[in-house]
Protein backbone atom coordinates (compact mmCIF):
# COMPACT_ATOMS: atom_id res chain seq x y z
CA UNK A 1 0.00 0.00 0.00
CA UNK A 2 2.09 3.23 -1.31
CA UNK A 3 1.08 6.30 -0.19
CA UNK A 4 0.46 9.17 -2.42
CA UNK A 5 3.09 11.56 -3.84
CA UNK A 6 1.79 14.81 -3.09
CA UNK A 7 0.02 16.19 -0.11
CA UNK A 8 -3.73 17.54 -0.91
CA UNK A 9 -4.44 20.66 -1.74
CA UNK A 10 -4.88 23.49 1.34
CA UNK A 11 -7.32 25.23 0.54
CA UNK A 12 -9.77 22.12 -0.02
CA UNK A 13 -8.00 21.11 3.76
CA UNK A 14 -8.76 24.82 5.36
CA UNK A 15 -12.22 24.44 4.28
CA UNK A 16 -12.75 21.30 5.69
CA UNK A 17 -11.12 22.63 9.17
CA UNK A 18 -13.28 25.64 9.87
CA UNK A 19 -16.43 25.68 7.42
CA UNK A 20 -17.77 22.13 7.14
CA UNK A 21 -16.54 20.88 9.95
CA UNK A 22 -18.64 24.06 11.74
CA UNK A 23 -21.63 23.12 9.72
CA UNK A 24 -21.61 19.11 11.08
CA UNK A 25 -20.86 20.53 14.47
CA UNK A 26 -23.94 22.80 14.65
CA UNK A 27 -25.92 20.32 12.50
CA UNK A 28 -25.31 17.29 14.91
CA UNK A 29 -24.74 19.03 18.20
CA UNK A 30 -21.63 19.05 20.79
CA UNK A 31 -21.66 15.84 23.17
CA UNK A 32 -23.53 15.91 26.01
CA UNK A 33 -21.68 13.63 27.67
CA UNK A 34 -19.27 16.22 28.25
CA UNK A 35 -21.27 18.56 30.31
CA UNK A 36 -21.72 15.55 32.34
CA UNK A 37 -17.99 14.86 33.26
CA UNK A 38 -17.43 18.62 33.63
CA UNK A 39 -19.53 18.71 36.33
CA UNK A 40 -18.41 15.50 38.04
CA UNK A 41 -14.39 17.02 37.88
CA UNK A 42 -15.58 20.15 39.15
CA UNK A 43 -16.83 18.61 42.19
CA UNK A 44 -14.41 15.74 42.73
CA UNK A 45 -11.38 18.59 42.50
CA UNK A 46 -13.37 21.19 45.05
CA UNK A 47 -13.92 18.23 47.20
CA UNK A 48 -10.46 16.93 47.23
CA UNK A 49 -8.45 19.93 46.95
CA UNK A 50 -8.63 23.43 47.99
CA UNK A 51 -7.63 26.36 45.65
CA UNK A 52 -4.70 26.87 47.45
CA UNK A 53 -3.13 23.57 46.86
CA UNK A 54 -4.49 23.43 43.22
CA UNK A 55 -2.60 26.60 42.57
CA UNK A 56 0.66 25.93 44.67
CA UNK A 57 0.55 22.44 42.77
CA UNK A 58 0.90 24.70 39.37
CA UNK A 59 2.67 27.35 41.12
CA UNK A 60 6.06 27.21 38.39
CA UNK A 61 8.20 28.51 41.05
CA UNK A 62 7.21 25.79 43.22
CA UNK A 63 9.22 22.75 41.34
CA UNK A 64 11.08 24.38 38.60
CA UNK A 65 14.81 24.60 40.70
CA UNK A 66 13.83 20.83 41.74
CA UNK A 67 13.31 19.81 38.01
CA UNK A 68 15.79 18.15 37.32
CA UNK A 69 15.93 16.39 40.94
CA UNK A 70 12.35 15.35 40.16
CA UNK A 71 12.53 14.12 36.76
CA UNK A 72 16.06 12.20 37.23
CA UNK A 73 15.49 10.72 40.75
CA UNK A 74 12.09 10.90 42.35
CA UNK A 75 10.20 10.24 38.65
CA UNK A 76 12.43 6.68 38.60
CA UNK A 77 11.78 6.03 42.13
CA UNK A 78 8.18 6.44 41.81
CA UNK A 79 7.33 4.45 38.46
CA UNK A 80 9.65 1.66 39.94
CA UNK A 81 7.45 1.23 42.94
CA UNK A 82 4.32 2.05 41.00
CA UNK A 83 4.60 -0.56 38.71
CA UNK A 84 4.64 -3.25 41.00
CA UNK A 85 1.52 -2.19 42.71
CA UNK A 86 -1.89 -4.52 42.63
CA UNK A 87 -3.31 -1.25 41.64
CA UNK A 88 -1.67 -0.50 38.74
CA UNK A 89 -3.57 -2.82 36.24
CA UNK A 90 -6.82 -1.23 36.88
CA UNK A 91 -5.39 1.99 36.79
CA UNK A 92 -4.52 1.14 33.23
CA UNK A 93 -7.64 -0.35 32.71
CA UNK A 94 -9.69 2.53 34.00
CA UNK A 95 -7.44 4.83 31.32
CA UNK A 96 -8.28 2.47 28.32
CA UNK A 97 -11.93 2.96 28.91
CA UNK A 98 -11.65 6.34 29.63
CA UNK A 99 -10.00 6.56 25.96
CA UNK A 100 -12.98 4.54 24.81
CA UNK A 101 -15.53 6.71 26.40
CA UNK A 102 -14.05 10.04 24.81
CA UNK A 103 -12.60 8.71 21.33
CA UNK A 104 -13.58 5.48 20.48
CA UNK A 105 -17.15 6.33 20.91
CA UNK A 106 -17.62 9.45 19.95
CA UNK A 107 -15.50 7.78 16.52
CA UNK A 108 -18.91 5.95 15.79
CA UNK A 109 -20.88 8.57 16.16
CA UNK A 110 -18.61 10.69 13.12
CA UNK A 111 -17.99 7.65 11.50
CA UNK A 112 -21.87 7.02 10.81
CA UNK A 113 -22.26 11.05 10.48
CA UNK A 114 -19.59 10.95 7.47
CA UNK A 115 -20.86 7.42 5.62
CA UNK A 116 -24.65 8.39 5.31
CA UNK A 117 -27.24 11.33 5.97
CA UNK A 118 -28.82 9.77 8.78
CA UNK A 119 -28.42 10.62 12.40
CA UNK A 120 -26.17 8.98 14.61
CA UNK A 121 -27.36 8.31 18.45
CA UNK A 122 -25.32 8.08 21.20
CA UNK A 123 -26.88 4.84 22.36
CA UNK A 124 -26.59 3.59 18.85
CA UNK A 125 -23.10 4.50 17.94
CA UNK A 126 -22.33 3.17 21.48
CA UNK A 127 -24.11 -0.93 20.14
CA UNK A 128 -22.56 -0.17 17.07
CA UNK A 129 -18.93 -0.69 19.00
CA UNK A 130 -18.04 -4.56 18.50
CA UNK A 131 -15.29 -6.71 20.86
CA UNK A 132 -12.69 -6.97 17.67
CA UNK A 133 -13.09 -2.72 17.02
CA UNK A 134 -12.06 -2.60 21.42
CA UNK A 135 -8.92 -5.11 20.66
CA UNK A 136 -7.95 -3.80 17.74
CA UNK A 137 -7.68 -0.49 19.54
CA UNK A 138 -6.12 -2.22 22.43
CA UNK A 139 -3.16 -3.53 19.76
CA UNK A 140 -2.67 -0.28 18.38
CA UNK A 141 -2.48 1.23 21.92
CA UNK A 142 0.29 -0.97 22.86
CA UNK A 143 2.12 -0.43 19.65
CA UNK A 144 1.99 3.29 20.53
CA UNK A 145 2.99 3.20 23.99
CA UNK A 146 5.72 0.63 22.90
CA UNK A 147 7.28 3.47 20.63
CA UNK A 148 6.59 6.28 23.19
CA UNK A 149 8.45 4.62 25.67
CA UNK A 150 11.56 3.83 23.44
CA UNK A 151 11.53 7.19 22.79
CA UNK A 152 11.37 8.76 25.90
CA UNK A 153 13.25 5.78 27.35
CA UNK A 154 16.52 6.87 24.77
CA UNK A 155 15.94 10.04 25.73
CA UNK A 156 16.34 9.74 29.34
CA UNK A 157 19.20 7.94 28.83
CA UNK A 158 21.41 10.24 27.30
CA UNK A 159 19.80 13.37 29.31
CA UNK A 160 20.41 11.45 32.52
CA UNK A 161 24.11 10.98 31.71
CA UNK A 162 24.33 14.55 30.44
CA UNK A 163 23.20 15.59 33.97
CA UNK A 164 25.09 12.99 35.92
CA UNK A 165 28.28 14.46 34.36
CA UNK A 166 27.79 17.96 34.68
CA UNK A 167 24.65 18.70 36.99
CA UNK A 168 23.39 21.23 34.24
CA UNK A 169 19.56 21.80 34.58
CA UNK A 170 19.21 21.96 31.37
CA UNK A 171 19.81 18.53 30.77
CA UNK A 172 16.23 18.25 32.38
CA UNK A 173 14.47 20.95 29.91
CA UNK A 174 15.95 18.95 26.66
CA UNK A 175 14.30 16.15 27.99
CA UNK A 176 11.18 17.31 28.40
CA UNK A 177 11.47 19.18 24.97
CA UNK A 178 11.85 15.81 23.58
CA UNK A 179 8.56 14.84 24.97
CA UNK A 180 7.11 17.90 23.67
CA UNK A 181 8.49 17.59 20.17
CA UNK A 182 6.58 14.31 20.52
CA UNK A 183 3.43 14.40 21.57
CA UNK A 184 1.32 15.66 18.76
CA UNK A 185 2.55 12.30 16.76
CA UNK A 186 1.18 10.82 20.63
CA UNK A 187 -2.09 12.54 19.58
CA UNK A 188 -2.19 11.62 16.32
CA UNK A 189 -1.92 7.60 17.07
CA UNK A 190 -4.44 7.98 19.60
CA UNK A 191 -6.83 10.19 17.22
CA UNK A 192 -6.36 7.81 14.55
CA UNK A 193 -6.26 4.11 16.40
CA UNK A 194 -9.78 5.00 17.45
CA UNK A 195 -10.79 6.02 13.81
CA UNK A 196 -9.66 2.83 12.28
CA UNK A 197 -11.06 0.70 14.67
CA UNK A 198 -14.14 1.90 14.08
CA UNK A 199 -14.18 1.17 10.15
CA UNK A 200 -16.48 -1.72 8.71
CA UNK A 201 -14.08 -2.57 6.13
CA UNK A 202 -10.43 -3.50 6.58
CA UNK A 203 -8.98 -6.64 7.98
CA UNK A 204 -6.82 -6.64 11.30
CA UNK A 205 -3.52 -6.43 9.08
CA UNK A 206 -4.54 -4.26 6.95
CA UNK A 207 -5.97 -1.37 9.33
CA UNK A 208 -2.15 -1.57 11.12
CA UNK A 209 -0.80 -0.98 8.09
CA UNK A 210 -2.56 2.61 7.89
CA UNK A 211 -2.08 2.82 11.45
CA UNK A 212 1.53 2.28 11.12
CA UNK A 213 1.92 4.50 7.82
CA UNK A 214 1.54 7.06 10.43
CA UNK A 215 5.06 6.59 11.59
CA UNK A 216 6.89 5.60 8.30
CA UNK A 217 5.07 7.82 5.71
CA UNK A 218 6.62 11.63 5.70
CA UNK A 219 3.09 12.92 4.57
CA UNK A 220 1.13 11.67 7.28
CA UNK A 221 3.64 11.97 9.62
CA UNK A 222 4.14 15.75 8.88
CA UNK A 223 0.63 16.98 8.21
CA UNK A 224 -0.36 15.07 11.40
CA UNK A 225 2.05 16.74 13.60
CA UNK A 226 1.21 19.88 12.78
CA UNK A 227 -2.41 19.73 12.55
CA UNK A 228 -2.00 18.10 16.08
CA UNK A 229 0.23 20.62 17.53
CA UNK A 230 -2.42 23.39 16.58
CA UNK A 231 -5.30 21.13 18.47
CA UNK A 232 -2.73 21.11 21.44
CA UNK A 233 -2.38 24.71 21.50
CA UNK A 234 -6.21 25.46 21.41
CA UNK A 235 -6.86 22.49 23.95
CA UNK A 236 -4.98 24.05 26.54
CA UNK A 237 -6.46 27.13 25.90
CA UNK A 238 -10.22 26.21 25.56
CA UNK A 239 -10.24 22.92 27.34
CA UNK A 240 -7.54 23.25 30.27
CA UNK A 241 -6.51 26.97 30.95
CA UNK A 242 -9.84 28.89 30.44
CA UNK A 243 -11.92 25.84 32.81
CA UNK A 244 -9.05 25.87 35.43
CA UNK A 245 -8.99 29.36 35.65
CA UNK A 246 -12.85 29.55 36.15
CA UNK A 247 -12.53 26.48 38.70
CA UNK A 248 -9.59 28.34 40.57
CA UNK A 249 -11.10 31.98 40.82
CA UNK A 250 -14.55 31.84 40.40
CA UNK A 251 -16.72 30.78 43.37
CA UNK A 252 -19.95 30.86 42.19
CA UNK A 253 -20.83 27.03 41.27
CA UNK A 254 -23.35 27.80 38.73
CA UNK A 255 -21.33 30.73 37.15
CA UNK A 256 -17.70 28.88 36.52
CA UNK A 257 -19.76 25.12 35.58
CA UNK A 258 -21.33 27.44 32.92
CA UNK A 259 -18.05 29.04 31.50
CA UNK A 260 -16.68 25.76 31.59
CA UNK A 261 -19.01 23.91 29.74
CA UNK A 262 -18.91 27.30 27.45
CA UNK A 263 -15.74 26.49 26.47
CA UNK A 264 -15.22 23.29 26.64
CA UNK A 265 -17.82 21.31 25.39
CA UNK A 266 -17.89 23.26 21.55
CA UNK A 267 -14.73 23.77 21.61
CA UNK A 268 -13.51 19.72 22.17
CA UNK A 269 -16.51 18.62 19.76
CA UNK A 270 -15.24 21.07 17.39
CA UNK A 271 -12.05 19.75 17.40
CA UNK A 272 -13.21 16.09 17.25
CA UNK A 273 -15.07 16.64 14.50
CA UNK A 274 -12.06 18.66 12.64
CA UNK A 275 -9.78 15.71 13.71
CA UNK A 276 -12.18 13.36 12.24
CA UNK A 277 -12.35 15.32 9.07
CA UNK A 278 -8.43 15.59 8.63
CA UNK A 279 -8.55 11.61 9.32
CA UNK A 280 -10.58 11.63 6.21
CA UNK A 281 -8.42 14.05 4.35
CA UNK A 282 -5.10 12.62 5.26
CA UNK A 283 -5.88 9.14 4.12
CA UNK A 284 -8.27 9.86 1.24
CA UNK A 285 -6.14 8.49 -1.03
CA UNK A 286 -5.82 4.96 0.65
CA UNK A 287 -8.25 2.20 -0.66
CA UNK A 288 -9.97 1.22 2.27
CA UNK A 289 -10.54 4.96 3.57
CA UNK A 290 -12.18 5.74 -0.29
CA UNK A 291 -14.20 2.75 -0.02
CA UNK A 292 -15.76 3.26 3.27
CA UNK A 293 -16.39 7.03 2.98
CA UNK A 294 -16.95 6.99 -0.96
CA UNK A 295 -19.69 9.39 -0.65
CA UNK A 296 -18.51 11.73 1.46
CA UNK A 297 -15.15 11.63 -0.56
CA UNK A 298 -17.45 12.06 -3.66
CA UNK A 299 -18.87 14.79 -2.35
CA UNK A 300 -15.86 16.80 -1.47
CA UNK A 301 -14.42 16.00 -4.76
CA UNK A 302 -17.67 17.76 -6.66
CA UNK A 303 -17.27 20.94 -3.99
CA UNK A 304 -13.56 20.85 -4.50
CA UNK A 305 -12.41 19.24 -8.33
CA UNK A 306 -9.03 19.52 -6.50
CA UNK A 307 -9.19 16.30 -4.33
CA UNK A 308 -7.91 13.33 -5.05
CA UNK A 309 -10.33 10.98 -4.28
CA UNK A 310 -8.53 7.56 -6.38
CA UNK A 311 -10.11 4.29 -7.23
CA UNK A 312 -13.72 5.20 -6.22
Amino acid sequence: MSAPSAFPAKKLLLSILTVESAKDLLKHRSFILLIFLILVADRFLHQQFSNSEIKAALSFSSWQDRLPQIIFHDLPVFIGDWLFQPITLAVFAGLFLFKQVVSLWPSSSLRRWHKSSGEAGMLSSLLGLKLPQFLWDLSALAILCSLVLLWGGLNFGWCYLWWQATGASAAAWVFLLMLVLVWPVVMAGLSFSSKLAVLQTGSFKQKFGLFLNLFRVPRLFLGSWLFFLARIILEMLFVAIIPLGALLYMDNVLLRTFLACLSITPSYSYLKMASFKFFLFIYSPYPLIQEEFKDYLLAMSVKKPSMPVKNL
